[in-house]
């Protein structure tokens, strides 16, 4: 065990001194262990480590119950970078659902749906990542999913500025997961790999004793988080390839500097998409010069203290970290981006946005809005024709193609049955907006029509991954599943539909 490296036994100061050092590096088991063995104890010094541990486990009921035998204020600072006492208050109600060392905490009702979902995505992304890295975590594995932003922000001790400029809804910190459920998203959002991606973090602080940077924490998360679903994934968005092919012809990259310490932080959504990129490709041309065999040692080498970037740059082959870059633009230039002018969406989170929320375009063109709104009036009256008289004067000056308009179009050129048409125009907005959730909907309902059940099934499946709880989406998915006559996919999705009908009354995740 990882743990056994600070286990001591030379007395209780040294004990505290041990059990703190595992928790600054990531090893939870360590400071359990140590916590374990001096439990009945009362010092305040060994309360306070207590606390800590109890925090880092996720075991809220007690955190509490140590807080006021400490006399802690019932109010975190405003500065406080441990939020214990708002933590304790975000999480009121959360229910558990445990199996297999996960443990996944969701709110009562709809959200249900996402307890088992969670487990399958961190249960296989534990037993894909530990290939990957060479090790995992060996405590519980802990996953907070919030119902709403505002409790996530007051778990993360992140500032709410920071989570709506750059739209930040997950985290990974004390040695837990912390997500925003896709319900409080404009659209939803692709939960499961935001999900994987916390929980690399996980494994990269355990492994490396908290050491590696940022920026390689961050792009080993973003290349990697696609993996747990088996396959070849690709890693880039739409928007990330159209923004990293710009900073190559510009030369205009984000500096390293500038997320430094969390991409939070970043200007906007769109920065914080093109640091992603940046550092993510890094990890592809690392894993093309070395292959997947570099990155245990790479985190190795970072644990023992050495330099990261020096470290990245010597496993590719490379004298520094400078030529490294050299070397990467160069292997970027050579590689199929998309380079369609796309727009990133404002985050819209808990309700705000207002109409068209999650269209990058439409979300702050008042101008833009009105002739969508009265396309849409004539295309529900079945006049498509008149309609799309309207939705040709939804022009942005830039050049951004708009999501929502690229599927009113095909709506219309479908009830023009020009199925052809309405499929280009919904396969071009799939390629530049693939979490688009009406897109994926309407291409699975025409793909159902024209009797291509896989690759209805896929659109449905996608959009699920993107927001459950739509019933349109579960309903499709069962009338799928009952066509195929697979009766384990068919259930499972009724069991969501339940859930949904009845609010929650279903006890499927329990």
């Amino acid at each position: 065990m990882k743990s056994d490296v600070f286990w001591s036994s030379v007395g209780f100061a040294q004990g505290i001194a041990d059990g703190n050092e595992c928790l600054q590096k990531s090893d939870l088991t360590c400071a359990k262990d140590i916590r374990d063995s001096l439990l009945g104890r009362t010092d305040k010094e060994f309360l306070e480590f207590h606390r800590d541990v109890l925090y880092f486990e996720g075991r809220y009921a007690e955190l509490e119950r140590v807080l006021d035998t400490l006399e802690y204020p019932k109010e975190d600072a405003e500065d406080s970078r441990t939020p214990f006492r708002k933590t304790i208050a975000a999480s009121q109600g959360l229910l558990k659902y445990e199996k297999d060392g996960i443990s996944i905490r969701h709110a009562n009702g709809v959200e249900e749906i996402l307890a088992h979902e969670a487990y399958e995505t961190l249960a296989r992304s534990r037993d894909e990542y530990k290939k990957i890295f060479g090790g995992v975590p060996e405590h519980t594995l802990v996953m907070d999913i919030f119902p709403t932003a505002a409790r996530f922000i007051d778990a993360s001790s992140l500032p709410p500025e920071a989570v709506r400029t750059t739209g930040v809804i997950a985290l990974s910190k004390w040695s837990r997961l912390l997500l925003t459920s896709p319900r409080a998203s404009a659209g939803g959002y692709g939960w499961k790999d935001t999900a994987a991606h916390e929980y690399i973090h996980l494994v990269v602080s355990y492994l490396t004793d908290d050491r590696a940077p940022v920026w390689l924490q961050e792009g080993l998360a973003k290349y990697f988080e696609g993996v747990w679903r088996g396959g070849t994934q690709s890693y880039l968005s739409s928007l990330q390839q159209s923004l990293l092919a710009k900073a190559i012809q510009d030369d205009s990259f984000v500096p390293f500097e500038k997320f430094r310490y969390s991409m939070a932080y970043l200007d906007s959504s769109e920065e914080a998409s093109l640091a992603y990129a940046q550092v993510s490709s890094m990890v592809q041309f690392l894993r093309e010069k070395r292959g997947l065999d570099s990155f245990p040692l790479l985190l190795s080498r970072v644990q023992q203290e050495e330099d990261s970037m020096f470290v990245m740059a010597d496993l590719a082959g490379y004298s520094s970290f400078e030529d490294f870059r050299t070397g990467w633009k160069e292997f970027l230039k050579k590689q199929p981006l998309i380079k369609d002018k796309i727009k990133a969406a404002p985050p819209a989170l808990d309700g705000d946005g207002g109409d068209f929320a999650s269209d990058p375009v439409l979300a702050e063109r008042e101008d833009l809005k009105k002739f969508m709104r009265v396309g849409e009036l004539l295309l529900n009256a079945n006049r498509p024709k008149a309609a799309m008289i309207e939705f040709e004067k939804v022009v942005d000056e830039d050049g951004n193609p708009s999501p929502t308009l690229l599927h009113r179009k095909a709506q219309c050129q479908l009830k023009l049955n020009n199925e052809a048409n309405a499929l280009r125009l919904a396969h071009k907005g799939e390629k530049l907006y693939p979490e688009f959730l009406e897109i994926q909907m309407f291409l699975g309902e025409i793909q159902q029509k024209r009797g291509f059940i896989k690759k209805s099934i896929a659109h449905w499946e996608t959009a699920h991954d993107i927001n459950p709880f739509d019933l349109r989406i579960q309903q499709a998915l069962v009338e799928l599943y009952s066509q195929t006559q697979d009766q384990e996919q068919q259930q499972r999705h009724q069991s969501f539909l339940e859930i949904l009908q009845t609010g929650g009354a279903s006890t499927f995740a329990r």
